[in-house]
């Protein structure tokens, strides 16, 4: 199609962006994952050009309502709430579960050593203290959306590469098998471009905004001693956090 498009769409706003806001009242109630039309059939749907409808699907996928993969098409998505609270389990797995979506956690390596000097602030520990770490994979409904690097108190969480299961939730090992009494004791939140580093880990093409989370968790049994330590690296496409800080 060429020349002027038809369609019902208002004055002074640019084509593709009220396209952008019809397609997505049509997906606002349909599941997660549902895969769309091809930019062709949505484009005579509507009403508009091939091109046209390439640029609405591009705005979708800037406000995270879709999600394209290469070679595969493009699917419905909404992010998930993570939310950072001083009453809220800091359990990842719990915001997935609770967000209608499957989490999965996959364990990439232990290994017993001095954290970096953040991490030794942050845990209150000397120079010289070693700590159990281990990296974790986080995948939602089989896609990657994060990792995780965690530093551990040894003394704390005895034999925990035994206990913790390649897809156990750190919080419910905590919580249930050591029974810390777990709560969050400090976060920090950043959203920045994804570090090189991180995007190959993450697959991404570029350097798009990715959620960057520091997070310890204390024991309400031994008188809120640092249990652990996580910097995390969320995808800001699959992802929301809200800091809900009250004093």
């Amino acid at each position: 199609m060429s020349g002027a498009e038809p369609g019902p769409f208002p004055a002074g706003m640019p084509v593709y962006l009220s396209v952008a806001d019809v397609l997505a009242a049509r997906f606002a109630d349909m599941p997660v994952g549902t895969r769309l039309p091809s930019e062709d059939k949505l484009a005579a749907d509507v009403g508009v050009s091939r091109l046209t409808a390439r640029a609405a699907l591009a705005e979708l996928e800037n406000r995270y309502l879709v999600r394209r993969r290469q070679g595969s098409g493009t699917f419905v998505s909404r992010r998930i709430d993570y939310t950072i609270a001083r009453h809220t389990p800091p359990s990842w797995s719990a915001s997935v579960r609770n967000a209608g979506r499957t989490p999965n956690i996959r364990t990439t390596g232990w290994r017993l050593e001095k954290p970096p000097g953040e991490v030794r602030h942050r845990m209150r520990i000397g120079g010289r203290r070693q700590l159990l770490a281990v990296s974790r994979d986080r995948y939602v409904d089989g896609d990657l959306a994060g990792f995780a690097d965690t530093w551990l108190d040894p003394e704390l969480v005895p034999d925990l590469p035994q206990v913790l299961g390649a897809a156990t939730s750190l919080y419910d090992a905590l919580d249930e098998h050591y029974r810390l009494g777990p709560v969050r004791g400090w976060f920090g939140v950043a959203v920045d471009p994804a570090p090189p580093p991180v995007a190959e880990r993450l697959g991404l093409a570029g350097h798009p905004s990715v959620i960057a989370i520091r997070s310890r968790t204390d024991s309400t049994v031994h008188n809120h001693r640092p249990v652990e330590l996580t910097i995390s690296w969320l995808r800001a496409d699959v992802f929301r956090v809200e800091v809900d800080f009250d004093t």
